[in-house]
């Protein structure tokens, strides 16, 4: 993949490496039978790699033109021309992609420092494209030394002769056991030195040359000069990174509760680490003229630093989208056909993604073979699949969750035997903030398995309580009791009519059981605790009047004689039956609908007193504030013998 990629890019490459390209003392003069003193008629020519004698020739003549044409300043297209020949007869495949194009150039340097020192063969001894194909010829070496041109078998290179990628890896032994030798006549005497220790492209060539002595020595492979200038460039880029991603911080900090798009400092801050560590990988290799481990340690921490950013981020950059869509969603009417918590899970897998494409990335450019390890996960996907079962497991129930939707972000529920509010889903785990305000997570593979009691999507609650009445109470004022217990479910604004019901259930151990059931139109606990409320106040309000009281379990020992219920409040009340079934009016076991329809809805609440009462014109019972309108003559209704009033107009 490297190498076609190379084929394809190769023009815009070496000329990028004729634009690195230092300035030799090369003397005047050629290698004799090797090379010729020719012009070169064809500019656009491609390399010669026909046979190894073609393959050699064409490098030691490109690369020996294309120095000599810097050396005289030629224009750079007369440099890249030769120069991209001579690259077209070595096989660079097996070089790094994070320092590709200086270690192509420096082994090209390091080809030519050999071959100008060793005894080549005569021309005719080579063999040429006839000979290698009549003596079946694959692979040919220059006597004397290691150094092997073959033919390439298969890819875009199959059927050229090049230099052999092993002989590309170990020039810079063969460079130590030949450095020794003297330069042939025509040579490029060292150049290599000049190259580690000249600048690059960037800056004037003639720099190096004003610096003091002490700065152009040789340290581990580079000038003294370039050493300080890449540590002052790293310090530089270093302090700019801070700032940025500190100023980048506070800016989301003072926008934290606006629109997420706005947040965009941390965003930023990391966008421009990854440029500027993109800008130290150039700098040290196109201005300052790094190469070999140098430039290597420099390329692989501004690689980290790249993929470092890129991957920060693809989880911002993820979490502020989710956040983003959420936000446009709140007071819109899709809220709830898409789920903020899904949207996060989704960006978080398309971050792992990216994570996992940068890291196959960075692998490759490093020079870490990915084919093995992919291998080598088929080989180990048994053991990997038994050690991240519980992970898969959770990350199952995750989707079932977001599947199946039982329970949204805010929501409260139930949850086995405990209570509390959803505060996050994600794909291994739920977060629960407890009624104690605590964080209980659980994982997704337990979570999805328990029995959940989702409170939060009831539309109405439920009011179920049993009145206990004293058995002194009456037969005729438990009838009144129980009338005025359903007048109060059909009239209260809060109950819905259908299914609300007051019935006597039985004898008790000690009392009489009347069971009160019905549905409060709220779903939050603060409304229902105090619509709840006002109805038993309202209950304790209808027993009393009844003249009866609620029972409670115990011994009683008189000493005197009890006084008992209210008498005179139950002879009225029993009057009023009375009168209910001498009309045939009792309203058992059901009010008369018209009579029902008259009755709900006609009670106050909240009632008069309370801060936030409404005068309900036609339905409350007290007269408005202020000037009094006399009121309509009483009209006949059904309700009048009941004792309920009229309405009025």
């Amino acid at each position: 993949m490297i190498r076609i990629l190379f084929r394809r890019l190769r023009w815009l490459l070496l000329f990028i490496l004729v634009l690195l390209a230092p300035q030799t003392l090369a003397q005047p003069g050629h290698l004799g039978a090797i090379l010729g003193a020719i012009e070169d008629p064809y500019p656009l020519r491609s390399a010669d790699t026909s046979s190894p004698r073609d393959t050699l020739r064409t490098y030691m003549r490109d690369i020996s033109t294309a120095v000599d044409a810097w050396q005289s300043d030629k224009p750079r297209t007369d440099i890249a021309r030769p120069l991209l020949r001579a690259a077209d007869t070595i096989d660079f495949g097996g070089l790094r992609g994070v320092d590709r194009l200086a270690d192509m150039t420096i082994k090209m340097i390091l080809l030519k420092e050999i071959l100008d020192r060793v005894e080549l063969p005569p021309f005719e001894d080579i063999p040429d494209d006839e000979e290698a194909a009549e003596q079946g010829i694959v692979r040919w070496s220059i006597p004397n030394t290691k150094i092997e041109i073959a033919k390439i078998s298969e890819g875009p290179n199959a059927g050229e002769f090049l230099f052999t990628k092993e002989t590309i890896e170990n020039l810079d032994d063969y460079y130590a056991l030949a450095k020794d030798l003297p330069y042939k006549k025509g040579a490029s005497v060292g150049l290599y030195e000049k190259v580690l220790s000249s600048p690059g492209v960037l800056l004037p060539r003639e720099l190096a040359n004003n610096f003091p002595d002490w700065a152009k020595e040789i340290v581990l492979g580079q000038g003294v000069w370039q050493w300080i200038s890449i540590c002052l460039l790293f310090i530089i880029s270093a302090a700019i990174i801070r700032f940025l991603y500190r100023q980048g911080a506070r800016w989301d900090e003072r926008h934290r509760i606006s629109r997420p798009s706005v947040r965009f400092g941390v965003p930023l801050a990391l966008l421009a680490s990854f440029f500027i560590a993109h800008l130290i990988g150039l700098a040290s290799f196109t201005a300052i003229g790094l190469f070999e481990t140098p430039y290597v340690v420099v390329s692989t921490i501004a690689l980290v630093v790249k993929i470092g950013s890129l991957a920060v981020l693809a989880v911002v950059l993820a979490g502020r989208l989710a956040d983003s869509v959420a936000f446009s969603q709140e007071n819109s009417a899709q809220k709830r056909r898409v789920d903020p918590a899904l949207l996060r899970v989704v960006f978080r897998l398309v971050s792992v993604v990216v994570l996992a494409y940068l890291g196959i990335y960075a692998a490759e450019t490093v020079g870490i073979p990915i084919a093995p390890l992919v291998a080598g996960l088929g080989v180990g996907g048994l053991a990997i699949a038994l050690a991240a079962r519980p992970t898969l497991e959770n990350i199952i129930g995750g989707l079932t969750l977001f599947a199946d939707r039982p329970l949204r972000v805010g929501d409260f529920c139930r949850y086995g035997d405990q209570i509390g509010t959803v505060e996050e889903i994600g794909l291994r785990s739920t977060r629960i903030r407890s009624l104690e305000r605590t964080i209980v997570t659980v994982p997704n593979a337990e979570f999805s398995q328990m029995k959940l009691d989702n409170f939060a999507a009831r539309d109405f609650r439920l009011l179920k309580a049993v009145l206990q009445l004293r058995y002194e109470t009456t037969p005729d004022q438990l009838r009144y009791v129980l009338a005025e217990l359903r007048k109060l479910l059909l009239g209260h604004p809060k109950v819905t009519p259908v299914p609300a019901r007051a019935r006597f259930v039985g004898y008790g151990a000690y009392s009489l059981d009347i069971e009160v059931f019905a549905y409060l139109q709220c779903q939050d606990q603060d409304s229902f605790l105090a619509i709840q409320e006002d109805i038993f106040l309202r209950i304790a309000d209808i027993v009393k009047d009844g003249g009866s009281g609620f029972a409670f379990p115990s011994q009683t020992l008189y000493f005197r004689r009890d006084e008992g219920v209210d008498g005179e409040r139950g002879r009225a009340a029993e009057v009023k039956v009375e009168d209910w079934r001498v009309d045939d009016r009792l309203p058992f076991p059901d009010f008369d609908p018209g009579l029902r329809r008259e009755i709900e809805d006609t009670l106050d609440y909240p009632q008069r007193g309370a801060h936030d009462y409404r005068h309900r014109k036609g339905r409350s019972d007290d007269p408005p504030p202020g000037p009094q309108i006399p009121p309509a003559p009483e009209r006949k209704s059904m309700a009048r013998w009941l004792g309920l009033g009229s309405k009025r107009s």
